[in-house]
C-alpha cells in the first residue's frame, strides 16, 4: 500500500496556507514570489490531492469550502512546527533571515514606538518585511491561524494561548487645535466641553456598538453631542484642525510630531471611571519559541521603552 505522506509536496501546503491567508490568487502568487499561472496550477494540485474545490471563487475573491475550513488549523499547526523545527537547527542570524512579518496595531498609541523599532529592523534584520496594518476584530483569531503574528492592543486580560507583554501606560485625554476658544483654558470644566462637538476614533472589538459608544462617552461626562466616529486617524485629525470640534484619545498621541505641531491635549482628570489601559504586544504561544518572533519581541519591547523614556524627557 502506497504511503498516503508520498503524494504530499511540502510547497502544497505552503501555498495552501498563503491562499488561505489570502483568498485571491494573484496576491499569493505574489507574496510566493511566482506567477499567477503557476499558481493556478498550484490550487488545481491541492484539489487533486484534498479531492476537494477548496475555494469557490465569488465577488469578493475566494471563498473556502467547508473542509477548506476544516483543515486550516492543522496546515497552520504542522506548518509552524516544521518552521520551528528547521529554524532551530540552523543558527540564527536576524541580519540574514529572510521572512515576512505582519503586525496589527492600535494606531493611535502604538505610532509612540513603531518609527524606533521600524529603524531597528532596517538596521538589525533588513531582509524582514513588516506588513504594518490597523487592529480589526478579528486579530485574536488571526494570531490563533498563523495569519498575523503581532498585534499591539489596549487591553488587560488575554486567553491563555497568547503570550504578552506590556508595552506602556496610556490614558485618554483631551485633544484641540492650538487656536481652539478652548486652547488658553487651564481647568476646562465639563460644562465647557459640552458646549462643543466630540469625535473619536474608532476601533472595531473596542467599542462595537452605538450603545457602547455612548457608555464609553459617557463615563468622560459627555452624554451625546459626538457625531463622528471614524477608524481613519487622519480624517480626524484633518477634521479637528479644521474645526471646533474635540477629541478623546489616547495621551501617547501627542508625542508624534505631526500631532503636537497642530495640536494641543488636555487632561482629563475630573471625569468619572477614568480608564487607564496598558499597551500590550501579544503573540500566539506557538511562536513563543522561533528565534525571528524572539528577537523581534525584543526588539519592540525595547523601542517602546526608548520611546517612553524620551517622551518622559520632553
Amino acid at each position: 500500500m502506497q504511503d498516503p505522506l508520498s503524494r504530499i509536496d511540502l510547497n502544497l501546503l505552503v501555498a495552501y496556507q498563503v491562499l488561505m491567508q489570502e483568498k485571491n490568487v494573484t496576491r499569493a502568487a505574489e507574496r510566493l514570489f511566482v506567477t499567477q499561472p503557476a499558481m493556478s496550477k498550484t490550487l488545481n494540485r491541492l484539489r487533486i490531492l484534498m479531492e476537494d474545490d477548496l475555494f469557490v471563487r465569488s465577488s469578493h475573491g475566494l471563498t473556502p469550502t467547508p473542509k477548506t475550513l476544516e483543515l486550516e488549523a492543522p496546515v497552520n499547526h504542522i506548518l509552524g512546527q516544521l518552521t520551528e523545527l528547521m529554524v532551530a537547527n540552523q543558527e540564527f542570524d536576524p541580519a540574514n533571515t529572510a521572512a515576512t512579518i505582519s503586525l496589527a496595531t492600535l494606531g493611535t498609541s502604538a505610532s509612540v514606538g513603531m518609527p524606533i523599532f521600524i529603524d531597528k529592523i532596517r538596521q538589525q534584520a533588513p531582509k524582514v518585511m513588516l506588513l504594518s496594518q490597523n487592529i480589526d476584530d478579528k486579530w485574536e483569531d488571526r494570531l490563533r491561524s498563523g495569519n498575523l503574528d503581532f498585534a499591539i492592543v489596549a487591553k488587560n486580560k488575554f486567553s491563555p494561548d497568547f503570550v504578552t507583554h506590556k508595552l506602556m501606560s496610556i490614558k485618554p485625554v483631551l485633544y484641540m487645535r492650538k487656536d481652539h476658544p478652548l486652547a488658553e483654558v487651564e481647568h476646562i470644566t465639563l460644562e465647557q466641553r459640552r458646549k462643543y462637538q466630540h469625535m473619536a476614533v474608532y476601533f472595531p472589538n473596542f467599542e462595537t456598538t452605538r450603545e457602547e459608544v455612548q457608555k464609553l462617552f459617557a463615563s468622560f461626562g459627555i452624554l451625546s453631542n459626538v457625531p463622528f466616529l471614524t477608524t481613519n486617524l487622519m480624517v480626524c485629525l484633518e477634521t479637528l484642525r479644521k474645526t471646533d470640534m474635540l477629541m478623546i484619545a489616547s495621551d501617547r498621541l501627542i508625542d508624534a510630531s505631526i500631532v503636537a505641531e497642530n495640536f494641543i491635549c488636555k487632561p482629563l482628570e475630573d471625569l468619572i471611571n477614568l480608564r487607564i489601559d496598558a499597551l500590550s504586544l501579544v503573540q500566539h504561544v506557538r511562536t513563543k519559541n522561533s528565534p525571528l518572533h524572539k528577537h523581534l519581541t525584543e526588539m519592540i519591547v525595547e523601542s517602546f521603552i526608548e520611546a517612553d523614556s524620551a517622551s518622559s524627557i520632553t
